[in-house]
């Protein structure tokens, strides 16, 4: 049994996308909804997502600390720098609780080059990062060490046996719920992986995008939802899918369009910033006020700065008056530092997408969702994708209970 209570809300016909109750520490999350992201040093999302969180929207709250073998060590060595650690963790989620968010530590293994640790850790590195993650407190869900892609199916194994374990020698103290960590390679490495996290209680699980935009993993959501819905169905017990690191938008200029709102189409209930992993292409500059990155709620596309400027419309009305540009004066913004006009641009984005997200509930309430995504113009493809998606999968389930019906 799940120490999560979920239930299943609304949903909309023929397609994944639906709304659940999501019940952890006496705190309920209504989905859709996102985490806010925070690190040891920044706790930036969490100023910007402050005044919007309330009981009709409570998100969960992401701590992400990157670690290396290194930095680890040195904590076993040394007491005093491992209390500092942990209790700089503890404070963030302590902040994020207070605001009303519902907290979750998640700690990145990586290698001295900042990329992803593909092998199991040894085990003295491991049980560190169990007794961080079960340890530090006001941590409400236990997220696994995030790793890379493991080399084979006996090291996924084997984590998940060493989690089961530390569960057990837990629950004495409390027993939090998990979030498992699906990776995206797991069809081709370990497709028992799913039923394993299952098995041990799991009902929260998270897919791993590595950065990427949803319809890249098309037949891997298929596979995931198809296998979740048997274990659901078998079991009697709901989950959620959590997407974990998708990318923020794709494309470049002109074709940019807003990628990370689309997950509920893809059946995805909730989904975490862009923290771990980093991207792969580093685009050349762009003039700060020229770049395409201002979210526009009307098309899910994005604009510059300079067709805010210009525009003397009640578009830039509507921009003007947030928080984030209430006291910026556009007549002298050319003037400020490039650092000043990418904070004010990602406070925008941020508060723009949570008023939509905070809207998406009561949307797939009136079965609406899917209708009023297809009218922003800028993600057409995206919708074509999640409804194909979609319906190849309930094709499937459709033809699974023909072929029950006449066996």
């Amino acid at each position: 049994m799940s120490v999560v209570d979920i239930e299943v809300v609304s949903k909309e016909q023929n397609s994944f996308i639906r709304s659940c109750n999501v019940k952890v520490d006496g705190r309920t999350i209504i989905t859709p909804t996102r985490a806010i992201g925070v690190t040891k040093s920044n706790r930036g999302e969490l100023d910007i997502a402050s005044p919007l969180i309330n009981n009709k929207f409570v998100p969960f709250g992401e701590v992400y600390a990157r670690v290396t073998l290194d930095d680890l060590s040195k904590i076993i060595d040394d007491d005093y720098a491992g209390q500092k650690f942990s209790l700089s963790l503890a404070t963030r989620l302590n902040q994020l609780r207070d605001s009303g968010a519902v907290p979750y530590l998640m700690l990145s293994l990586v290698d001295n080059e900042r990329n992803p640790y593909n092998q199991m850790p040894p085990p003295r590195i491991l049980d560190l990062l169990f007794n961080l993650i079960w340890g530090t407190q006001n941590n409400n869900i236990v997220v696994p060490p995030i790793l890379g892609v493991l080399p084979n199916e006996k090291q996924f194994v084997d984590f998940i046996d060493a989690i089961e374990e530390r569960q057990q020698a837990s629950i004495d103290r409390k027993d939090l719920p998990i979030m498992a960590v699906v990776p995206s390679s797991y069809r081709l490495i370990a497709p028992k992986i799913l039923e394993r996290y299952w098995k041990i209680g799991c009902r929260v699980f998270a897919f791993n995008f590595e950065n990427k935009k949803y319809g890249a993993f098309g037949y891997v959501i298929e596979k995931l939802h198809s296998e979740l819905n048997e274990f659901s169905k078998r079991d009697k017990e709901n989950y959620i899918i959590h997407a974990l690191n998708p990318k923020f938008k794709t494309g470049r200029g002109d074709t940019s369009r807003i990628n990370n709102l689309l997950g509920s189409g893809f059946g995805f209930d909730s989904y975490g910033p862009n923290h771990g992993t980093p991207p792969r292409w580093i685009p050349p500059p762009t003039p700060p006020l020229e770049a395409k990155s201002i979210f526009d709620s009307k098309t899910y596309g994005f604009f510059s700065l300079s067709d805010i400027i210009t525009s003397k419309d009640t578009v830039q009305e509507e921009i003007l008056n947030t928080n984030a540009f209430r006291n910026v004066d556009l007549d002298s913004i050319a003037n400020q530092s490039s650092a000043k006009v990418r904070k004010i641009r990602s406070s925008y984005n941020l508060e723009k997408t949570l008023m939509e997200l905070r809207n998406f509930p009561e949307l797939i309430g009136d079965g609406a969702l899917i209708k009023y995504l297809s009218e922003k113009n800028r993600i057409q493809n995206e919708i074509k994708l999640m409804k194909n998606v979609a319906e190849k999968s309930f094709m499937e389930e459709k033809q699974k209970r023909l072929k029950e019906w006449f066996e």
